[in-house]
């Protein structure tokens, strides 16, 4: 058992700059719980504090995930419109439209219904702390 002021690992630093070409490269992979959707995206950066992925939501595509952790995200590109229904009870709901250079936020057991809107990708930042150590694919490893 960890002795002292850090129970669990300490991470280190990160850096990543966001290449385009390794994410329009990166492989498709199934949303679980979403038959027939599809998303991509690489983990930049992967520390027990935080795990941080670059993410796309294909256009047309609608879809619905519940969170288990809190998650904070950055628009790059693209549109999406999202309902994101609130716990405990999920009665009350929030209407948003996402557009590049928004910043929003997801509370653990948040369950949220996307709608992905124009002809692009919706590209964005994913900041999921502490990580939930997601089965992405790396950069170094799509960089090859």
């Amino acid at each position: 058992m960890p002795i002292g002021l850090a129970p669990t690992p300490r991470s280190g630093f990160g850096i990543h700059s966001i290449d385009d070409a390794v994410m329009d490269a990166a492989p498709m992979l199934p949303l679980p719980f979403n038959p027939g959707v599809s998303i991509r995206g690489y983990s930049a950066i992967n520390q027990p504090n935080c795990q941080v992925i670059i993410e796309d939501f294909m256009p047309g595509d609608e879809f619905v995930w519940t969170f288990v952790h809190d998650e904070f995200q950055y628009c790059l590109s693209g549109e999406m419109e999202v309902e994101v229904f609130l716990p405990p009870l999920y009665a009350e709901s929030v209407k948003a439209r996402i557009t590049p250079g928004t910043v929003y936020t997801y509370p653990v057991g948040a369950r949220k219904h996307v709608k992905v809107v124009g002809s692009v990708p919706f590209r964005h930042i994913c900041f999921c702390p502490p990580s939930p150590d997601y089965p992405f694919p790396t950069y170094d490893e799509l960089k090859g």
